[in-house]
């Protein structure tokens, strides 16, 4: 305690309070004064207070809690989530999803997170979940929400009453005709390409290289020239295209969060690759603005490269005796890895080659790889047995 005189003429009063529980630091309280007489009333004033507690230090005060509603603390928890490292799709996709579904007044919009009940909640999610495919995914994030104000004591609450809900079923993704084709039916798939992209050289190969390496469609509409190598039969994929409303944007690094993946390709992917960049030259050239290494190698969207796939489909089973399934333009990935398992090839190997971060990804993946497999599983047991086959 002590009162000091400043060069201006005023006076310091100076009060210890206390030591902060958690620094170990002494803490003091200044207060500024006129005059003398002024500084010593207010001393023996501080002195009181803090005798009697009126003079509370700030960390020894209780933390006032707000009345929040599930809209502020995702405010300020969306705050600090994009500010994680998370790329502009991830980010933009989490926005989506509460600005679409959870924000809405039909889930948790404008609600006061201390007056949530259990009940209440469990009636907005069994009329939620049974409506998408992802709503479980979706209420994920509203109970990540939840935690963060609980657990920074922002709410006065102790519980997040989305960790007691019941979860209904969810709505199920319609059943596909097949995940993938056989041997059998990708070589009529490569055929009927070429046949019906005969003069779309872009096109052939669009389908080829997703079907003979097994990248992602964004990994492929992110491919430049630069990263093709035709020495060694090799792409270095190291971005890839993402959605960002609605709209393509190439980002850098790939969707495992590798910074890149080498890919070797085969004889058909390179003369598929080559008759493209040919067609692109001369095309370019005409144009006046010749293709560079830093081009991407296909200038088209996810939708331009699924539409034209279904005329594909439509123009086959229509034209020949006998009919190929649909499959998406994912299921050519999962071709492409199925056909490599069944045939015997190293899991791990199949994993580096897909950009699977975990090998369990892969293996979880295409547990049930292919009829031919299964087949193999049960012959060679039979095998084992000594049976006569």
């Amino acid at each position: 305690m002590a009162i000091t005189k400043k060069k201006n003429g005023k006076y310091q009063v100076r009060v210890y309070v206390g030591y902060d529980h958690i620094t170990g630091k002494r803490k003091t309280k200044y207060v500024t004064c006129e005059t003398m007489r002024e500084a010593r009333l207010k001393e023996a004033q501080l002195i009181t207070d803090v005798e009697t507690g009126e003079l509370v230090p700030d960390w020894d005060k209780s933390k006032v809690q707000k009345h929040y509603t599930f809209d502020e603390a995702y405010e300020e928890w969306f705050d600090i989530y994009k500010r994680q490292g998370r790329t502009e799709s991830t980010v933009e996709k989490t926005k989506y999803y509460f600005e679409h579904y959870l924000l809405k007044p039909e889930l948790f919009g404008g609600m006061y997170l201390e007056r949530m009940t259990r009940k209440e909640v469990q009636k907005k999610v069994n009329k939620f979940i049974p409506t998408l495919v992802t709503s479980k995914t979706i209420l994920s994030y509203a109970k990540t929400v939840i935690n963060w104000a609980v657990d920074n004591e922002e709410i006065e609450c102790n519980d997040n009453p989305l960790e007691h809900v019941q979860m209904v079923q969810a709505k199920k993704m319609p059943k596909r005709d097949v995940r993938y084709y056989n041997d059998h039916q990708i070589k009529l798939f490569e055929s009927g390409v070429r046949e019906f992209y005969n003069n779309e050289p872009a096109f052939v190969a669009i389908y080829t290289i997703l079907i003979r390496t097994g990248m992602r469609i964004g990994e492929l509409l992110g491919m430049k020239w630069k990263d093709v190598d035709y020495e060694q039969s090799i792409i270095n994929l190291h971005g890839r295209m993402s959605l960002v409303h609605g709209v393509g944007k190439y980002e850098h690094g790939l969707k495992n969060g590798d910074d890149s993946r080498t890919i070797e390709f085969d004889k058909t992917t390179f003369n598929c690759l080559k008759v493209w960049q040919q067609e692109q030259r001369l095309n370019t050239l005409s144009q006046g603005k010749p293709i560079t290494r830093d081009d991407f190698i296909f200038n088209y969207s996810r939708d331009t490269v699924v539409s034209r796939l279904n005329a594909f489909y439509g123009w086959y089973n229509s034209s020949h005796s006998e009919m190929l399934p649909y499959l998406n333009i994912h299921g050519f990935r999962h071709t492409h890895a199925s056909l490599l398992l069944s045939n015997g090839v190293d899991l791990k190997k199949v994993a580096e080659r897909l950009g699977h971060k975990d090998i369990t990804i892969t293996a979880n993946i295409y547990a049930d790889v292919t009829p031919k497999a299964r087949r193999e599983v049960a012959d060679k047991f039979s095998e084992i047995m000594g049976d006569n086959v």
